[in-house]
């Protein structure tokens, strides 16, 4: 993949993840504070996992 489609995955990822915890702190579930660790875990999971499908320029 190219520089700038990670990048614009990375940024809706974030973002995604983003609106997930706040509505996840909204809405108070039992384990809130562990789902919003899981999903801070998971943007970064696929971070990582789309660096590795960058070509090298």
């Amino acid at each position: 993949m190219k520089k700038k489609t990670f990048n614009l995955v990375t940024g809706v990822t974030g973002g995604v993840a983003a609106i997930a915890s706040a509505v996840v702190t909204f809405i108070q579930p039992a384990y809130a504070v562990q789902i919003v660790a899981a999903i801070g875990v998971a943007s970064t999971a696929v971070t990582e996992v789309c660096s590795l499908f960058v070509k090298a320029e």
